[in-house]
């Protein structure tokens, strides 16, 4: 239910957190004016900044309800498998304590008032029985459960999860209880990184963060709260619409499960219009030469026109229907086509920045301002942009394209606050998000820079790079030559 804020309320729930108006102004990272006017309702804030309030109060175990400000309790308990992980949230009135004691302690025990959870857990018969019982007990008041419920009965019995006070810290935590719980359920096995893969991420770990969602299965980002906010134009479900699905990923690069819960409608056809035709177009051939589904006819796969010339690719190979070809001395086959689709460079690296801001952590979207209204709207297009790195390398098959991106943990003179990593198959791109507040220069250069060579280890190890010029403003038509080589 959407709970419309209002200046009682805000007063009401200041009183009950002991906030100051100053205090709220700062926890909420807005101006002291901003609350003063709303309380005195003489003016409304915008939306992203109703939003930030509400943030600040729901730290303060402060949520809005039809009769007003409440205090809740909140319970967070991160599931760990060896397929991924996911957050149970409850959150409860002083009434519903009781209720939410029985649930955790299923997973642990009660000793007085004080309830322990149990890192370690296995499936058996007994522990699937609770869960249903809990279900049946508490599933209407606490849906929670049943998507509990449905990750147990995914895993076999005899097989370790673990449960988590909460999300790890950082990557590094989260890597060790990902190692600790492949040891649990493969003893016998050997260790998931040696020693020296770890020295090739060793700094890489110590320095960033990073988020890969899966798109294998249904991914939705964003907890799809009420009222949404949309990511890129801020604006809430009370003043837009929610209605589209939103692919954080276009559906022509392979993704049908990775969706987004905070892209409204209006962005979502402002991207499909303006920026994700031109990354689509840029990877026409790579599409075609991997057989990357999407929607439509021809089983999905691409069938493309490069003029008079075609490429299709018929689930089996590659199709080439062309008027240009020559036989070369070495017994190579040269194809020229006509010109392909219309694309704009700078569209195609607005589109890379959408999907990563897309999936990178809510809590550092106030520092890409500059960044999402430059995705969004073009903004401080008279400002340089880095190159984006590209590469082929040996990748396990993966039907959609994939998105990986590392936030810098603490400042630093010339790593990129936030860096992109997008696959389609073998093909990789690399780029940095520009205009992040976080950035002390223009990112100009990057890629090279001894720091980043020196954490990135990775990349270097793997592949050869290539760079390519992304700010490109004017729509172009590329012509490709391809070049055959029996073996």
């Amino acid at each position: 239910m959407n709970i419309e804020l209002t200046p009682a309320d805000v007063r009401a729930a200041r009183a009950i957190a002991q906030w100051s108006q100053d205090e709220l102004a700062k926890a909420a990272g807005v101006g002291i004016s901003t609350i003063a006017d709303f309380e005195k309702g003489t003016r409304r804030p915008i939306a992203n900044n109703v939003e930030a309030i509400r943030r600040a109060f729901a730290e303060r175990h402060i949520w809005f309800t039809p009769n007003g400000p409440a205090v809740f309790g909140v319970v967070v308990i991160h599931v760990v498998t060896e397929t991924g992980g996911f957050d149970l949230i409850f959150r409860y009135m002083a009434a519903e304590a009781a209720a939410v004691q029985e649930i955790v302690a299923t997973f642990g025990k009660i000793d007085a008032d004080h309830v322990e959870l149990w890192m370690d857990q296995v499936v058996t018969p007994e522990l699937r029985a609770a869960v249903d019982a809990l279900v049946v007990k508490f599933g209407a008041a606490l849906p929670q459960l049943n998507k509990l419920k449905q990750k147990i009965g995914l895993l076999t019995d005899g097989e370790y999860f673990l449960m988590l006070p909460g999300q790890p810290a950082s990557t590094i935590d989260r890597l060790a209880f990902e190692q600790y719980l492949h040891a649990l359920n493969h003893p016998d096995a050997e260790p998931l990184s040696g020693e020296e893969e770890d020295g090739l991420f060793a700094r890489l770990i110590e320095r960033y963060d990073f988020t890969s969602p899966r798109t294998d299965r249904k991914t939705v980002i964003g907890s799809g709260a009420q009222p949404c906010v949309c990511r890129f134009c801020h604006r809430t479900s009370d003043e837009t619409k929610f209605k589209k699905v939103a692919h954080v990923i276009p559906t022509a690069l392979g993704n049908d499960h990775l969706k987004s819960a905070e892209e409204c409608d209006d962005c979502n056809e402002y991207f499909g219009q303006h920026t994700e035709p031109s990354l689509i177009a840029m990877l026409d051939l790579q599409r075609v030469f991997l057989g990357t589904q999407g929607r439509g006819g021809t089983n999905g796969r691409p069938k493309l026109a490069f003029g008079r010339d075609s490429l299709t690719h018929d689930g089996a190979k590659v199709v080439i229907k062309a008027y240009d070809v020559a036989k070369g001395e070495d017994d190579s086959v040269e194809v020229t086509l006509g010109r392909g689709a219309r694309q704009i460079p700078v569209a195609a690296y607005r589109a890379l920045v959408k999907i990563a801001v897309a999936v990178i952590g809510a809590e550092h979207l106030p520092d890409l301002t500059e960044t999402i209204d430059w995705v969004r709207v073009g903004s401080h297009g008279d400002r340089p942009l880095p190159l984006v790195a590209t590469a082929t390398i040996e990748l396990p098959s993966n039907p959609s394209a994939q998105i990986t991106v590392y936030t810098r943990k603490e400042p630093h003179d010339r790593l990129p606050h936030v860096v992109g990593e997008f696959r389609l198959g073998c093909y990789m791109f690399v780029f940095a998000l520009p205009f992040s507040k976080r950035d002390a220069w223009n990112l100009i250069g990057f890629f090279d820079d001894p720091d980043f060579t020196d954490t990135f280890r990775h990349y270097f190890a793997a592949a050869q790079w290539a760079h390519v010029d992304l700010s490109g403003t004017s729509p172009m038509r590329i012509a490709p030559r391809l070049k055959f080589v029996r073996r």
